[in-house]
């Protein structure tokens, strides 16, 4: 067993810069991107609704951004490498998802079939405040479909320490807050759609409409775990609980023991989806999402009510490329940012035509070949 930081580093430092082994390749499916938004609680239609997406800007459905996240969750690497996991026990070694770094270089397509490839590429010890000597684990993602295309690259940090055996700190719930149920935020959220947002129309400072994502419950929690990650049962159960469900986050004393969180706690990577919507809903249909830095700041607790909120910090030209930069946060109920990143988005000008590539004229009639 791996019991201490230097131990752990060593082992881990073995494996930098070899992939692991891949997932089998899996096929987008109409199902499969219906399940990831019920996951994320995004219904855009875009991205789900197949009568809406055939007369939108791709002709057909294509995958939100943050399906990457479904697709393989890019944490692995960084959080194992190559070490066997039964070798490294969490009330040992404990650790936090801190952020990552996500470009995407093309559109997922519905029937694409697709797979990640993980890599661990660094590791790097520093020292925090409340965790103290600590090591950063850096894994790589490639993501890929079958015609050879890389679709997109995240870069996940992890940050690996002695468990301390309680809570990092966060925002105390004590019973009496406003709590807001978040399935009805879901289906009443509106968003740009097929409306363009030109880039001469966007001013630095302007706000991101705010994402109001409600209170975060154990419901919320299994959403993610099971409609965005995966249905299958824990082949081990770490010892102190029976219930590794969703990691072992549903589970109160196992999250305080564990994991270093003072309740049950969330997926980072949930809160990464949430930015990626605010951004996705701000600028529309015709707007393009290449790049999103993202940062953890503080843990976020069953029982938090979130809301991501944003603004436009730069506009400028890259090229032929109209960029807009945009800052989004994710605040609690107590006004603490949990999460921050920033995200770059390429938009049309005016004057583009931006008609869909294949328009429907009406239903087909059939002649003399079909």
């Amino acid at each position: 067993m791996i019991r201490t930081l230097g131990e752990f580093e060593a082992a881990y430092r073995k494996g930098l810069g070899v992939p692991l082994p891949p997932r089998p390749w899996r096929t987008v499916s109409e199902e499969w991107l219906q399940r990831f938004g019920d996951g994320v609680g995004d219904h855009n239609p875009l991205f789900r609704d197949p009568g809406y997406a055939e007369q939108a800007r791709y002709g057909t459905l294509v995958a939100s951004p943050a399906f990457l996240f479904s697709i393989e969750f890019g944490a692995n690497a960084a959080i194992w490498g190559h070490i066997p996991e039964e070798e490294v026990a969490t009330k040992d070694l404990t650790l936090l998802y801190l952020g990552s770094g996500i470009e995407w270089h093309r559109p997922i397509w519905l029937g694409d079939r697709v797979r990640g490839v993980e890599t661990p590429v660094e590791i790097r010890r520093t020292s925090m405040p409340q965790v103290g000597e600590a090591c950063v684990c850096v894994g790589r993602t490639e993501y890929w479909n079958s015609r050879q295309e890389l679709v997109a690259t995240m870069r996940t940090n992890m940050l690996r320490f002695p468990n301390p055996g309680r809570g990092v700190e966060s925002t105390p719930i004590t019973g009496a807050e406003r709590r807001i149920a978040p399935d009805p935020l879901v289906w009443e959220r509106r968003r740009r759609g097929g409306e363009p947002l030109f880039w001469e129309d966007v001013k630095e400072g302007g706000p991101v409409p705010d994402l109001p994502k409600g209170t975060y419950t154990t419901t919320e929690l299994y959403l993610f775990a099971h409609a965005v990650l995966s249905t299958r049962r824990s082949r081990h159960v770490d010892e102190g609980t029976i219930d590794m469900g969703a990691g072992g986050r549903a589970d109160p004393e196992y999250a305080r023991s564990n994991r270093a969180q003072a309740a049950s706690f969330d997926y980072g990577p949930q809160r990464i989806c949430w930015l990626i919507q605010a951004v996705t809903d701000w600028m529309g249909d015709h707007g393009t999402l290449l790049r999103l830095d993202s940062r953890l700041r503080r843990p976020n607790l069953v029982g938090d009510t979130n809301t991501v909120r944003g603004s436009v910090a730069r506009v400028h030209r890259d090229g032929d490329d109209l960029l807009a930069e945009i800052d989004v946060e994710n605040v609690n109920q107590a006004g603490t940012v949990t999460a921050s990143g920033r995200a770059t988005v390429r938009l049309p000008a005016q004057g583009t035509d931006l008609a869909p590539a294949f328009p429907q004229t009406g239903e087909h009639r059939p002649g003399m070949y079909g």
